[in-house]
């Protein structure tokens, strides 16, 4: 599992400065934006060819090689791709733009606006397979692009999209690249909806389709765990019901109502963080994730001086690397034909209530002598000395939250394979503390 910088935290115009800060802060993979020809939606009228803005006529390889270039010199890994992202018009947020569609009788000209789609869908079918190739030529595995559209209103999403795709798969297949969709929302007059693929049940039909017609599995899913809270999507089911389709995930913070990109844990009302961290977590174990953790906190880096930035960065791979720990903490248990665990307090009796049946440990050991050749949940508590004779395929868990102290202690009695034990995300605890007389 790879915990990835988004592209907007980085200046990809002049990107040295900021690869050498995400480098240093220890992000070893950044998702770039390769999105070109970006249609001129405020041009679109019935009388009126679209042409693409000129900025953004060069080719991908021209207008992205540097900051390939500079990660390649650096060290830093491009896994991932934004690629071209174009909605249709919304009828409601661009009215003035559906009303260019429309017939004497003031009913919609739905024969001007399936030509409008269907010129703009060539536009977008070029973009995304030039950037399919570039993805292939700089080992670049996924790529997202966006459903064409994402207007549930039109009635045709999936006629829409179901054609746009499948106008790629060939290419895809052949560049041997995973093309990913994305739950997106909608803007209904100011207020953030559900849209397309914000649904996991109709989510899944459709990967699940199209890769059936495409004969291959040249489609995957990234979820965007913003949009899910603009959406109220339960996060938990949403991860359970699309399963290992999911290939990227996108951890933002927001407060629900607007599109926002903060720092995970950071959205923060009355003491309480405004997104499911927990249902996300608990999902991704369930679905043995192993993709492609993407931290989107860029709202939160351009709030602040460049000069707090590395530091910013910093916090931002910790955190990355802490959702990643968490959802892969059963896993790590699984590396390990036996465990040990450190301490005989309230994480241990944590450890005990929910993996104690499926990871038994051998027996756990403590610094406090009082506690040594007694019982505990099950457990014989023994001088941590012990650990000494441990096979070398033996774990040690550290269930105490002087986890650095005892670190150090353990390494310097030679111990090998040390971990740490803090799952905050188990389904249930035990929520009344130990009381203990240390006299």
């Amino acid at each position: 599992m790879n915990v990835v910088c988004h592209n907007m935290m980085v200046n990809q115009e002049r990107p040295e400065h900021g690869v050498r800060d995400l480098k240093k802060a220890g992000f070893e993979s950044l998702a770039v934006g390769i999105g070109v020809w970006y249609p001129d939606f405020y041009g679109w009228h019935k009388d009126k060819p679209i042409k693409p803005r000129q900025i953004d006529l060069k080719p991908v390889s021209e207008r992205y090689e540097e900051i390939f270039t500079v990660c390649r010199e650096n060290g830093v890994n491009i896994n991932f791709a934004y690629g071209p992202s174009y909605g249709m018009p919304d009828p409601y947020k661009h009215r003035g733009i559906r009303e260019n569609f429309r017939k004497e009788d003031g009913s919609a000209d739905e024969a001007a606006i399936k030509a409008v789609e269907a010129e703009q869908a060539t536009f977008v079918e070029k973009a995304a397979k030039e950037c399919i190739e570039f993805c292939s030529a700089n080992g670049v595995h996924y790529i997202l692009i966006p459903p064409v559209t994402g207007d549930r209103t039109l009635g045709r999403e999936w006629e829409i999209n179901r054609n746009f795709y499948m106008n790629l798969a060939k290419k895809a297949k052949e560049c041997d690249i995973c093309i990913l969709l994305q739950n997106m929302y909608q803007d209904m007059k100011g207020h953030l909806v559900r849209g397309v693929c914000s649904n996991p049940s109709i989510a899944t039909e459709w990967v699940d389709r199209l890769n059936e017609e495409a004969g291959a599995e040249v489609f995957g899913f990234c979820l965007d765990v913003g949009v899910c809270s603009i959406c109220g999507n339960d996060i938990h089911e949403f991860v359970v019901t699309m399963g290992r389709r999911i290939k990227a995930v996108i951890l933002r913070d927001c407060d629900g109502k607007h599109d926002y990109a903060l720092m995970p844990f950071s959205c923060v009302y009355r003491d309480g963080v405004q997104t499911d961290w927990m249902g996300l977590i608990r999902g991704l174990r369930d679905v043995d994730f192993d993709g492609e953790l993407i931290v989107n906190c860029w709202n939160t880096v351009h709030a602040v001086s460049q000069l707090l930035r590395p530091t910013l960065f910093r916090f931002a791979k910790e955190v990355g690397d802490y959702i990643r720990w968490q959802i892969q903490l059963e896993q790590n248990l699984k590396k390990y034909k036996s465990i040990v665990l450190f301490g005989a307090g309230n994480m241990c009796r944590n450890y005990m209530k929910c993996y104690g049946d499926k990871y038994p440990p051998l027996f756990t050991c403590d610094n406090n002598p009082k506690l040594w050749n007694t019982e505990f949940e099950g457990l014989m508590v023994k001088n941590p000395e012990e650990l000494k004779n441990l096979p070398d395929d033996c774990g040690v868990y550290i269930c105490n939250i002087y986890y650095r102290e005892i670190e150090t202690q353990l390494k310097e009695m030679g111990i090998k394979n040390i971990e740490y034990f803090n799952d905050e995300y188990m389904p249930t605890f035990y929520f009344d503390r130990l009381e203990r007389d240390e006299e």
